[in-house]
């Protein structure tokens, strides 16, 4: 290509004069002719005895893109030196300095360009938003979100005061700001995922469903969406869609470890163990301090009967997070699985955390029953009854269950007389045909499920 020449004849250091070549330089950085721009931008500077600022401002840009960080803010400095009063580069030292994790001096230069600033300007109101995000001063991002929205930020402004908001526990606030951002602008699959995603998340399937299928028909990569749509198709049993939605969302983001993990769960719930087992221990590898995926690993091998390896993974699970109550249960379940005593102190320790769960306090009552304590099965049993009848929505299988138990209970010459006064009727509970350790264990699949 012939090169160009530039004439010396412009005395305006900015380039903006008679014969400027700012519009050459411009068209050559948005191409992305990065080399042919770069020459430019020395042959100018070569002719404006390094004082043309637009062509230090070009050369920041492209060794910003390129990743060169501290050298654009070399340029980007240039810029400011030969203008103090352009909010433009110190706005993109600020970009610079946020890139690079330094979201404090970031938050500083925003600040100071907004004060040189003329006008509102959303994109430093937004930044200064980000910036109190990383930095934990949520307050203050919630002000400078709201006031980016103000200053027709459009959806990256709504989105930001939205997840601000969804951060300072104002779910409904975050509700508005979402429903906001979607009446007034085209918003990309991005936001309509993260909306439907907290919709689901408040109680309102049938917008989150929308909202959702809007995400992945604009977007059919969109991960999020995927994953929170194929949780919906979970709830509802409707497996065969939910496997299809995590497959999608596989494809897109191979290394995601909750599309892993309900991809297992669902596999599991179909009965296919092998292809459970794979999708489970996957994530669990790639998130060997995820309590949840060594919770679901430790059950699949559970229902598997791998009863030792299921210890260990649900171990595991407990040190990472030793209040949680269902995997102490499992933890039960596994010791008494293999013929150790300390399942009984884990079963107590299952109930200590969850007083008021009817699922635990019924494996509790099956552990007595197992073990010969008959007196302190029936109390179990009579507490669990309880439990369940105070519920809006009683659990059908759980009524099942205590049913089958207080069946087997008067089978072992348990009479009615001994049963507590206080123990409820379940008028729709009909015993289960399968055994004690069936049930538990159905039970707990379809509880983790």
């Amino acid at each position: 290509m012939k090169k160009f020449s530039v004439s010396s004849e412009s005395p305006c250091h900015d380039g903006f004069g008679s014969g400027s070549l700012n519009w050459l330089l411009h068209a050559r950085y948005v191409r992305g002719e990065h080399a042919l721009c770069l020459e430019l931008a020395d042959q100018l500077q070569k002719q404006h005895e390094n004082k043309h600022r637009f062509a230090h401002y070009i050369k920041g840009s492209v060794l910003a893109d390129a990743g060169r960080l501290q050298e654009a803010l070399e340029k980007y400095h240039n810029c400011i030196r030969l203008q103090p009063q352009d909010p433009e580069p110190l706005k993109q030292v600020a970009k610079c300095l946020s890139r690079q994790g330094r979201f404090q001096l970031s938050h500083e230069a925003y600040l100071e360009a907004n004060k040189l600033s003329n006008h509102p300007d959303p994109d430093i109101y937004s930044a200064l938003a980000e910036c109190c995000w990383h930095l934990g001063e949520l307050e203050r991002g919630v002000e400078w979100a709201r006031s980016a929205v103000q200053a027709g930020g459009g959806e990256r402004a709504a989105a930001l005061l939205a997840k601000l908001l969804l951060a300072s526990d104002d779910i409904q606030g975050a509700l508005n700001a979402y429903d906001q951002a979607l009446s007034t602008h085209a918003c990309g699959a991005d936001t309509l995922a993260e909306a439907g995603a907290l919709r689901l998340r408040s109680g309102d399937p049938r917008s989150a469903f929308q909202l959702l299928g809007a995400a992945l028909a604009q977007q059919p990569t969109q991960h999020a969406a995927a994953l929170a749509l194929a949780a919906m198709m979970l709830q509802h049993r409707d497996l065969d869609a939910a496997l299809a939605r995590l497959k999608a969302a596989l494809t897109a983001h191979p290394t995601c470890v909750a599309a892993h993990t309900n991809l297992g769960m669902a596999l599991l719930s179909k009965k296919k163990y092998i292809a459970a087992l794979t999708c489970l221990q996957r994530a669990a590898w790639t998130a060997p301090l995820s309590a949840r995926a060594a919770h679901n690993l430790g059950l699949a091998l559970l229902v598997c009967k791998r009863h030792a390896s299921a210890f260990c993974r649900l171990a595991t699970a407990a040190a990472l997070q030793p209040f949680q109550p269902y995997t102490v249960l499992l933890i039960g379940i596994a010791l008494e699985r293999l013929g150790d005593s300390r399942a009984d102190a884990a079963y107590s320790r299952a109930v200590a955390l969850a007083t008021d769960d009817p699922l635990i306090r019924l494996n509790l009552a099956g552990r007595h029953a197992r073990a010969g304590r008959v007196t302190q099965a029936v109390e179990e049993a009579a507490i669990t009854a309880e439990l369940i009848q105070k519920e809006e929505k009683p659990d059908a299988q759980l009524a099942s269950s205590l049913a089958s138990l207080l069946a087997l209970l008067k089978d072992a010459g348990v009479g009615l007389s001994q049963l507590p006064v206080s123990v409820p009727k379940l008028e729709n509970a009909k015993p289960a045909n399968s055994n004690d350790a069936a049930i538990e264990e159905e039970q707990l699949q379809s509880d983790e499920v």
